[in-house]
């Protein structure tokens, strides 16, 4: 169980947290699919320092079902079904790789007009 004891002032430092982009309040997605998709954004940052490209220079992130699912606290059923609205609103692609390998998953960033 985490203690809450501390109000924040200019001195304390944050807690690690994950980046949740506005855009994500106006989609008709679930609660789950927006986080799993905060949660690969987040990780797409590590991949862009490690220079995890494919042949068309884009950024991937290798992240199993399983894993998603521990991290977020739902089921790998509900994991499943977040990526297939995330990959139907266009905001993520999943790519195949060698059999038994997870997919290289491609975070999408909305054009902001």
């Amino acid at each position: 169980m985490i203690n809450i004891s501390e109000y924040l002032t200019t001195q304390t430092p944050l807690p690690p947290f994950l980046p949740y982009p506005r855009f994500l309040l106006e989609l008709d997605l679930s609660q789950t699919a927006k986080m799993t998709y905060a949660l690969l954004l987040d990780r797409a940052t590590l991949s862009q320092k490690n220079l995890w490209i494919d042949e068309r220079g884009f950024v991937f992130v290798i992240f199993t079902i399983c894993s998603l699912a521990e991290q977020l606290g739902r089921s790998t059923v509900s994991v499943s079904s977040a990526l297939k609205e995330l990959d139907a609103a266009g905001l993520i692609e999943r790519r195949r790789t060698r059999f038994s390998s997870p997919n290289h998953i491609f975070v999408k960033i909305p054009n902001v007009e």
